[in-house]
């Protein structure tokens, strides 16, 4: 019986993945292959500070049709796009290769996808003009399918939607034509003098735009995410109770404890050093080598929970936000906990804490994962205290959007 739910679970999870797959297939930026121009990677910025070497092999494109202005951009003005010849260079495929399989590694391409989503925010605005962009939040990660280490990568990046000093960009992860990875990445643009003003934006011109009825509704919904955002933080367990329905099921759970292993019991954590060679554009530590060192450990985490018995397959992250800039010379600490579990799913919640010489933390940066681990029945975890209920509460409202 056990088994025959778990299957049409894993079943309904599948379908729903697909149909999320080619819902966002239509509304993905599509640039013909005569607009796209193809750069010189040697001379670009982000593959000379992400890659070591084989840069001549690097190919990156921009949009053939850029119209620079510093009062209104475009989407085809921010478009950039990476392709990773995994197939004819094994070095390369092998620097992103997971140690179990031959499918990339999560944390690395979580890295990259930042420092892309990064040189979109600039190529929109314009680098000239004296403003610096830093990644306030990751929303929306979405894993439709596998990515294979031994077939072509290829990573693009737009803007979908701007504020007065935000920009939402999109990241499409695509292999052989196919997208498997999503990201929707919430940028901000502060004063280049003095970090504490907020900088304007130009505005959003969609004429001339080649697919422009889909670029007005990716506007669209990138306004309805920012909306969204803003209930779900106003309706958060840190700003409301929760409803009596939650009450009642948590009540349950501690009357009749499915497990002797506490959340608290679950946590690993570990510390690092931050050094010079990990610094971004403006000094501080760059916010995709903290996704990917977070990433790693919830993984990680996931996998010690389940003793070894299968490898964790992350379906969705959410909420990554970054709270704080990380110094050089301080210390991060990385803590992360299961907080739920249904079935074969499990949640994930990691929080990062910068250290400074003088002892003094600061929250710096948390994101949530949602894992799958097929074939088994994942061990499940009490809350113990009303913190780790709310924790277990917050933990099953993700789960419930998620799958």
């Amino acid at each position: 019986m056990l088994y025959r739910k778990t299957l049409q679970f894993l079943s309904n999870q599948v379908a729903r993945s697909k149909l999320g797959q080619l819902q966002y297939q239509g509304i993905m930026m599509k640039v013909p292959s005569q607009m796209q121009k193809e750069e010189n990677s040697e001379e670009d910025r982000l593959v000379k500070a992400f890659f070591t070497k084989n840069h001549e092999q690097i190919k990156v494109y921009g949009h053939s049709q850029r119209e620079p202005n510093e009062k209104s951009s475009s989407p085809r003005n921010s478009w950039y796009k990476v392709v990773l010849p995994f197939k004819s260079n094994p070095e390369l495929s092998f620097k992103f290769r997971r140690f179990y399989t031959n499918q990339v590694r999560i944390g690395r391409l979580l890295e990259l996808m930042d420092y892309i989503a990064s040189t979109v925010s600039y190529n929109y605005i314009l680098p000239s003009s004296g403003a610096t962009m830093v990644t306030a939040m990751v929303d929306n990660i979405n894993f439709f399918g596998k990515i294979s280490a031994d077939q072509d990568l290829e990573i693009q990046g737009y803007v979908t939607y701007v504020g007065n000093s935000s920009i939402e960009v999109y990241i499409d992860v695509m292999q052989e034509g196919v997208v498997n990875v999503s990201a929707n990445f919430l940028m901000v643009a502060r004063d280049g003098k003095d970090h504490s003003k907020a900088y304007k934006v130009p505005t959003m011109d969609l004429n001339g735009e080649s697919d422009k009825e889909t670029a007005e509704l990716r506007c669209y919904l990138g306004k309805h995410m920012q909306d969204k955002r803003k209930l779900q933080k106003d309706r958060s367990l840190d700003r409301k109770a929760p409803s009596q329905e939650e009450i009642n099921e948590l009540h349950k759970f501690f009357m009749n404890p499915p497990s002797d292993i506490t959340i608290d019991e679950t946590q690993i954590e570990k510390t690092l050093l931050m050094h010079i060679q990990d610094r971004n554009l403006h000094g501080k530590v760059f916010g995709g080598f903290v996704m990917r060192e977070a990433f790693e450990l919830g993984w990680l985490n996931a996998y010690l929970h389940v003793k070894g018995q299968g490898f964790p397959q992350i379906i969705h992250i959410d909420d990554i936000q970054f709270l704080a800039p990380v110094d050089i010379g301080s210390a991060l600490q990385v803590q992360s906990r299961i907080t739920a579990v249904k079935d074969t799913i499990m949640h994930v919640e990691v929080n990062c804490y910068k250290i400074s010489p003088n002892q003094q933390k600061i929250r710096s940066n948390d994101l949530h994962l949602t894992l799958n681990v097929p074939g088994i029945v994942i061990p499940q975890v009490q809350p113990k205290t009303y913190n780790e209920g709310m924790q277990w509460l917050n933990a099953c409202r993700r789960m419930n959007y998620t799958i």
